[in-house]
């Protein structure tokens, strides 16, 4: 298995935030793009169609059911059918006002939210956006920074309208406390339209529960590249421990405190006739402590490659790896939630 060895966009790079991006010959904007994947914000990449939000409070809801949107993040752009938008937050992360203790978890899910520029809802089973997800557990934690990536194909010929959402949550608010939840002044949501891109999702019907000890392979899919020279591929899985006794998942038990768990992308270069050409490329891998207090959690990944790697086959085929390093079962959220918002998904473009 070959490791994966094509740097990062020099904006990435630790300690070099607002470095000069690489000039990328007419394929700058779109190579610009790649600057958010790791981590969802990035200085210098391709500026949102909208100002920045400013600040943002809210209230936490007894359960996640009714988004908030955030103010400023909205973009609104024209699409022939079929054309296809990368979007991701930038400078996004979410924070309790209300002061809170040990055991009062707060839940969060962020999510890009599109429709048509009207108002009006995608039609019935049309993706419309994506969700990112996890516990605030105090009091170690007072802030969480979510990354949200998303492909949006067009389904039809027409003006749209995109934003960022959120909720926050909790049975502390069941039982009675007021909690105030805030989004910083900065958010924002940006767009680029790659040369080709690709996404998929998992659907309900390949949920998986990952016991202890076990690795899964997922959400595979086979990219075609074409009109750059490097390749970039997301894969974000929704996980969840399997506490003993959830409603989501068995096989939970005392015994243990949540899910260690790891995930990364592995790219297996091939030819449409399935001959392969050399060994897969692995990923950097996501290590992800799972408590049963901090719950759920949204793990992202990126992979980036050059064509070079495809060792001249015409396609590769990607797939997400979970590993079950320590603990109880994992389960990967598969389908979609309300409003055809995708939990586990995966997109790769070229740029």
């Amino acid at each position: 298995m070959l490791i994966n060895t094509v740097p990062r966009p020099a904006a990435l790079r630790p300690g070099s935030r607002g470095a000069a991006p690489r000039p990328w010959r007419s394929r700058s904007a779109t190579a610009l793009l790649a600057l958010a994947l790791c981590a969802g914000t990035a200085a210098g990449a391709a500026a949102p169609a909208a100002a920045a939000s400013t600040t943002f409070d809210f209230p936490a809801r007894p359960r996640a059911d009714q988004y908030h949107d955030i103010p400023g993040t909205q973009i609104t752009f024209t699409a022939e059918a079929g054309q296809k938008s990368y979007l991701w937050s930038r400078h996004l992360s979410v924070s309790n006002v209300t002061p809170l203790v040990s055991g009062e978890n707060i839940g969060n899910t962020f999510a890009i939210r599109c429709r048509y520029a009207d108002g009006a809802p995608l039609a019935n089973g049309a993706e419309s956006g994506a969700y990112w997800a996890a516990n605030l557990v105090p009091p170690g934690e007072t802030s969480l920074s979510p990354g949200v990536r998303w492909l949006f194909t067009a389904p039809t010929s027409a003006t749209y309208s995109c934003r960022l959402s959120v909720v926050a949550y909790s049975s502390v608010v069941a039982g009675g406390k007021n909690v105030t939840m805030r989004v910083p002044a900065g958010a924002e949501l940006a767009r680029t339209t790659p040369p080709v891109a690709a996404r998929w999702t998992l659907q309900s019907a390949d949920a998986t529960v990952v016991p202890s000890g076990s690795e899964a392979t997922t959400l595979g899919y086979t990219f075609s590249p074409a009109g750059g020279d490097r390749i970039a591929v997301v894969q974000d899985a929704a996980l969840s421990t399997c506490a003993p006794g959830s409603p989501i998942c068995a096989g939970g038990t005392e015994e243990y405190d949540g899910t260690e768990a790891e995930t990364w992308i592995e790219a297996q270069p091939r030819n449409p006739d399935g001959a392969l050409c050399g060994g897969p490329v692995k990923g950097p891998v996501g290590k992800w402590r799972i408590s049963d207090a901090k719950h759920h959690q949204t793990a992202t990944n990126t992979l980036y490659l050059d064509t070079a790697q495809l060792g001249g086959c015409t396609q590769v085929r990607v797939t997400l790896k979970v590993r079950n390093v320590h603990g109880n079962p994992v389960n990967i959220h598969a389908g979609h939630a309300s409003e055809w918002i995708a939990a586990t998904r995966g997109t790769a473009f070229t740029y």
